[in-house]
């Protein structure tokens, strides 16, 4: 059975959703990056560069959140462990995959050990092979719009009762919902390295600039230093 969801052309005017029920979501970006700022290694992953401490804060931002959306390409990449392991009691967020293109392998952490199957969210392009590869061990859920928009995902999981989102995807992922507007909150982590080579990925990274990218904003609202790493939390100005 196909569970369909999304709107066509005759419901969205210039890109916005008639039904705006998402924006009462506060949805927040989680990114480490090097002193340098960047958020990947040459190879295009991160490993190594996470101490314990740097993962102990992602476990408390993680408990706060109801629902942890990952891309596709961090699921290949970097294969996360996505169960909260150092907060006492904690509920786990349920692991949202956006999948745009092609499908992912069945053999991911994500699948073997989250408390809840995961939502796979894919379009009718390549909803088929994502039924294949992962009907048995996720919730598959069809879109109609290609792109994914994120506030047709943020809507979703509203009328599923999450409210509290978490994106621990790449910066594409991150371009995506930031040029969407529908980011609330960034957390930050500042690691001691600097990788040096050109052309690596920041935190969000789009082809083209935001249009209002001169506008401060984004207000500071807590930072701590612990040993080598700075840990720092901005709200967007008008929702903190």
């Amino acid at each position: 059975m196909r569970n369909l969801f999304g709107f066509g052309q005759d419901d969205s005017q210039q890109g916005t959703l008639k039904n705006q029920s998402y924006l009462k979501s506060t949805v927040s970006i989680n990114m480490a990056m090097t002193l340098d700022g960047k958020i990947a290694r040459p190879d295009g992953k991160w490993y190594g560069l996470s101490s314990k401490t740097d993962k102990m804060q992602m476990d408390i931002y993680r408990s706060v959140s109801d629902t942890l959306i990952i891309g596709k390409n961090s699921i290949i990449n970097d294969d996360p462990v996505i169960r909260i392991r150092y907060v006492e009691n904690a509920k786990n967020p349920r692991p949202v995959i956006l999948v745009r293109n092609g499908t992912i392998p069945k053999n991911r952490k994500v699948f073997e050990l989250a408390a809840e199957r995961p939502y796979v969210i894919c379009n009718s392009l390549n909803f088929l092979v994502v039924s294949d590869t992962l009907g048995g061990i996720a919730e598959v859920i069809e879109f109609k719009s290609d792109e994914l928009r994120p506030e047709e995902v943020i809507r979703f999981l509203s009328e599923k009762g999450y409210h509290r989102i978490l994106l621990e995807g790449g910066p594409r992922l991150n371009y995506s919902f930031m040029q969407a507007g529908v980011i609330n909150r960034i957390y930050l982590t500042i690691v001691p390295y600097v990788i040096g080579k050109r052309n690596l990925p920041s935190i969000v990274d789009g082809e083209i600039e935001f249009s209002l990218f001169e506008k401060k904003e984004w207000r500071l609202t807590q930072s701590k230093a612990i040993e080598d790493e700075i840990f720092l939390t901005y709200d967007r100005i008008g929702n903190s």
